[in-house]
């Protein structure tokens, strides 16, 4: 009678659980991607800047017309990606977003990655000194410097790659 008892305990709470759950396993919106940092043509090392201390993938609301300086991106800032490991080559990112439209680069900052970590969002934006521009998405084969990332619903946006640049002048 006890084992009766508790296959029905079990049985009982597998239900609930099911019941309880709205829709289950549900696709991930967002967009994924690699940052490819620049190497040296002749050892293959990878080339990073003293004055940089580690590095971002950003992304801002699409705004129409385009942002003029570095100052309104970073006032329509949405989200920022872990810390990228500034010590290799290549690497994979994952951002969840709401379905819309966005733009996507990377920055270098000039402080620790362990200064900029918590502070808020509009004090980010408050210090853009702290932060370098050295990559935008731009879609494969594109002549433009930068291009549009659509995020749909129930969807990952995938191959969202970007190719960092410490040359790189804005468009804006």
């Amino acid at each position: 009678m006890e084992k009766f008892n508790k296959s029905l305990i079990i049985l009982l709470l597998l239900v609930l659980i099911c019941f309880t759950c709205e829709k289950g396993l549900e696709p991930v919106e967002g967009i994924q991607g690699t940052v490819i940092f620049p190497v040296d043509s002749i050892s293959g090392a990878l080339i990073w800047p003293d004055s940089l201390r580690g590095a971002f993938v950003i992304i801002a609301e699409f705004q129409y017309p385009l942002y003029d300086s570095i100052d309104s991106l970073f006032a329509h800032l949405v989200t920022y990606s872990d810390p990228l490991d500034t010590l290799e080559k290549e690497q994979d990112y994952f951002i969840q977003l709401k379905p819309g439209y966005y733009l996507g680069g990377v920055v270098g900052v000039t402080r620790t990655v362990a200064d900029l970590l918590f502070l808020p969002l509009d004090s980010l934006a408050a210090h853009p000194e702290y932060f370098k521009p050295i990559g935008l998405y731009a879609p494969p084969g594109s002549d433009f410097p930068m291009g549009t990332i659509r995020v749909s619903e129930d969807k990952l946006t995938e191959d969202i790659d970007i190719t960092v640049d410490y040359d790189l002048e804005l468009p804006f």
